[in-house]
């Protein structure tokens, strides 16, 4: 079992409803360095600019000025190994979608609840009908109070 890890409010992320799947919340380069933090764990600016298709032309200094940026935000842990630094994510990409999922949901529903749920409806009926039982279920467990769903 996955040890719950407490999200840090030092955590910051802004949220663009125009872009698509981590754009929403990340830069493309901090997008990428995500991913290959997520995948291959604590890396080296040079071992995750490795990992970069040579046409995409990233800088070291770059990845460097980004890696330092994000380890501000709370994304990264950054410890130096002899001349390198290392970088590894705080939190795995479950907990990291979890807490942005959440915070997000948070926000919309302070906007305006009753559209939020609405369209969230809507949106995950379209998407899988068979939702629509799953919801009722998760709704009706939440009423009886069990807190495991």
């Amino acid at each position: 079992m996955e040890k719950k890890i407490p999200m840090s409010k030092a955590l910051k992320f802004n949220f663009n409803p125009f872009k698509e799947g981590l754009s929403h919340v990340l830069g493309t380069l901090e997008k990428d360095i995500m991913e290959v933090l997520w995948n291959r764990g604590e890396s080296s600016v040079k071992d995750i600019l490795d990992t970069f298709p040579t046409d995409k032309n990233i800088s070291y200094s770059a990845v460097i000025t980004v890696t330092n940026r994000m380890t501000k935000k709370g994304l990264l842990e950054k410890r130096k190994l002899g001349k390198a630094y290392f970088y590894k994510p705080i939190y795995t990409r479950e907990q990291f979608f979890e807490f942005v999922t959440k915070k997000i949901v948070e926000g919309v529903s302070e906007f305006s609840l009753k559209s939020a749920m609405v369209h969230f409806v809507d949106y995950m009926s379209q998407m899988d009908p068979d939702k629509i039982e799953y919801f009722s279920k998760l709704i009706e467990s939440k009423r009886k109070g069990d807190s495991r769903s």
